[in-house]
């Protein structure tokens, strides 16, 4: 009797916390029970959710968290307990606590809460990321002027929330970009529909943490398919309430023991090395981040910036992998060339070694006598001009040149042009 008058007055809260449309509901409830109690059953009014229900939870308290479990019936609950802690990326507001984003079967209607302490007023989200979506990859856009690397292609938000009901913030602010932070999403691992996982992060963003608009500005799944967030430049929601010159990519999954896979890394290395040849960054360097007060590596994890596990505990070890990866990337893929052994041809020109330290070599096949011109990317400042060139291999000091990406271009007499880019350490 006494745990029907409880799911009776669970459910007279819920109409207040009705977001309006049928994606969405939230369940306001409590917890003030001893250590190791059950509350519950609680009953979630939102029917035919395709293909999870994702969810999360607000409690009024500093309680470290709960646990919680899911049925289809108020009658069926298995002993499948799940515990639900702060979320890493949430604001931190005394006596508020923001809970993690979560995923349980789409036939849930009924949840009970378990905790080891009075937990208090709790607001549990719930939210229907909607069927399947349909994608046919696009093309790499075309590199930036004076930077090799193109943007490789990604779900713009039209494509990864085709019923248009994911908006973005509608006033952004911008930022010009120094650092790279990498994260991890500390969600599942594994899904069938990884664009409705990122309808569920932007519905968590917005509507549970009150963001303007999903926190990053790049998500990756595990399948390597890059996901636009806020974009390029966007000011974004994500480093530790520092966020200026920032650019913030989301690998999706949770990294505390496994690792990405193989081809999300892959494309972190594609999209690091877009980001970081657009900016003229030393993807090995350091750099003073003025919104932080740290000076940190041009490309970090989000717990460089502050207390947190994220990227998780074994992929932030991966960082300086990542960090060289993403030079070789440059260097190799992005028309340059990889080591000072290799000489490959871009324009008919050679550079080495590359990446380079205190000087550069210059082959240029049938160029015997010409001018060399280095240029400063992406900008395309002149930071050296009018080099006489001599063949047929020629020696240039860079030493003077601070570390970053230039483009080489060398003309001879009859007015040819070569270009070749490489890596200044």
């Amino acid at each position: 009797m006494k745990k029907a008058i409880f799911l009776l007055a669970a459910l007279c809260c819920i109409g207040a916390g009705v977001a309006g449309q049928s994606s969405r509901t939230v369940v306001d409830t409590w917890y003030n029970r001893t250590e190791g109690q059950i509350s519950g059953p609680f009953f979630i009014p939102l029917a035919n959710a395709n293909p999870f229900l994702a969810w999360s939870a607000v409690w009024e308290s500093n309680a470290p968290g709960m646990w919680v479990r899911f049925a289809s019936s108020a009658h069926q609950f298995q002993d499948n307990w799940e515990w639900i802690g702060p979320d890493d990326h949430a604001t931190e507001m005394s006596g508020r606590t923001v809970g993690q984003l979560k995923f349980t079967v789409a036939s849930s209607r009924f949840f009970q809460i378990r905790a080891d302490m009075p937990v208090g007023d709790i607001a549990f989200h719930f939210f229907n990321p909607g069927p399947e979506t349909t994608y046919t990859p696009g093309f790499a856009e075309e590199a930036l002027l004076g930077c090799p690397c193109p943007l490789p292609p990604p779900q713009r938000r039209n494509d990864w929330c085709p019923a248009g009901n994911c908006p973005p913030n509608p006033s952004p602010s911008f930022t010009a970009v120094s650092h790279l932070i990498v994260h991890h999403s500390a969600t599942t691992n594994t899904a069938t529909n990884w664009p409705a996982v990122v309808r569920s992060f932007w519905d968590f963003h917005v509507n549970t943490n009150g963001w303007a608009d999903i926190g990053y500005n790049w998500l990756i799944d595990p399948n390597g398919v890059l996901y636009e967030g806020r974009g390029d430049n966007v000011l974004g929601a994500h480093f530790c309430g520092t966020n200026g010159q920032t650019m913030g990519v989301c690998v999706i999954g949770d990294f505390t023991t496994a690792t990405p896979t193989a081809a999300a890394l892959n494309m972190l290395d594609q999209l690091l090395a877009w980001k970081a040849c657009s900016i003229s960054a030393d993807p090995l360097s350091t750099m003073f981040h003025n919104n932080s007060g740290l000076t940190l590596h041009r490309i970090s994890g989000h717990r460089d910036g502050c207390s947190t596990q994220c990227p998780g505990n074994a992929f932030y070890p991966m960082l300086p992998s990542v960090r060289q990866s993403v030079v070789d990337h440059i260097a190799d893929v992005c028309n340059a060339v990889s080591t000072p052994e290799q000489e490959i041809i871009t324009s008919e020109m050679l550079v080495f070694p590359n990446p380079a330290g205190e000087q550069i070599n210059i082959k240029a096949p049938g160029i015997s006598e010409g001018v060399l011109d280095l240029f400063e990317m992406p900008s395309g400042k002149a930071v050296r001009s009018g080099g006489a060139f001599r063949g047929p291999v020629f020696t240039f000091n860079i030493s003077g040149l601070p570390a970053g990406v230039y483009r080489s271009r060398l003309r001879d007499a009859s007015g040819e042009e070569r270009n070749a880019v490489f890596i200044k350490q």
